[in-house]
């Protein structure tokens, strides 16, 4: 359905009873809420599943300019209020996690559960800027085919890729189609977040941390790192999983997600 919400148009992805507590699902960079069509069928049977585009992929609109992490974060809230949602259980993965980080810290009183997938926290140093730079510059350049085999390369192990090839489409498919504005975006918001462990010590959601064992880009370090900050976060790491963990390993993935939620650690 579309929703407009925070001065911008979203297509959101819903299933599951109305009567069911709410759960939303935010993406990675350069997919969409496709990526979790592996999840929502059983996910939906415990909640009411919300998964929007975010700004600037997948249907949803995309706006020109930077967008920040703050405001990637409202979108999520206003869009929970534009469907009458008050309190809900959020899941991120990617810069999804990094936009769960925002919320935790700005709208504490309107989570329940919060997983942080995939995912590491800020500022990032001189290295990543200049990488992310160069991704922004080469998306502008080239399109969004300059992003399709680098993030493959991240994202999914070379076994699976080969195993599992119209699989691997898929998600090829979803970086193909998102807007340049929309990536150039919110990699910019990545770039300038302010996130950093001594601002996550305030967050009070209870919160579970999940990474890929062998990702590159979000180690199990790197999560380490929030779950440490975060008081009483568990965690949690998938053997041999690389970024997108939910997509090659979603069995494993979905059954920590209901784990921790349906365990009554959910506040």
């Amino acid at each position: 359905m579309r929703v407009t919400a925070n001065g911008s148009d979203f297509e959101v992805m819903l299933a599951g009873a109305e009567s069911r507590p709410a759960l939303f699902l935010t993406h990675s960079l350069a997919t969409s809420h496709e990526m979790w069509a592996l999840q929502v069928p059983l996910l939906a049977r415990h909640f009411r599943v919300v998964a929007p585009d975010m700004r600037g992929h997948g249907a949803s609109a995309a706006p020109g300019g930077d967008y920040t992490m703050d405001q990637l974060a409202d979108d999520v809230v206003a869009i929970a209020d534009r469907l009458g949602i008050g309190r809900f259980h959020f899941c991120g993965l990617s810069i999804g996690g990094m936009i769960g980080q925002a919320l935790g810290l700005n709208h504490a009183g309107r989570l329940g559960g919060l997983i942080l997938a995939s995912t590491f926290t800020g500022p990032i140093g001189p290295e990543a800027r200049a990488g992310l730079d160069g991704r922004i510059a080469a998306a502008t350049r080239d399109g969004m085919q300059s992003q399709i085999e680098p993030s493959m390369g991240r994202w999914l192990s070379a076994d699976f890729r080969e195993a599992a090839p119209r699989q691997a489409q898929w998600i090829r498919d979803q970086i193909a189609a998102t807007p340049v504005a929309g990536f150039n975006g919110c990699a910019a918001a990545i770039r300038e977040m302010t996130l950093e462990p001594a601002r996550l010590t305030s967050i009070k959601a209870p919160t579970l941390v999940i990474a890929g064992e062998k990702d590159p880009g979000a180690s199990p370090e790197a999560g380490r790192r929030i779950a440490e900050a975060i008081p009483g976060a568990a965690m949690q790491v998938i053997a041999g999983g690389y970024h997108l963990s939910n997509v090659e390993f979603p069995h494993i993935f979905t059954e920590m997600v209901l784990d921790f939620l349906l365990a009554g650690k959910n506040g």
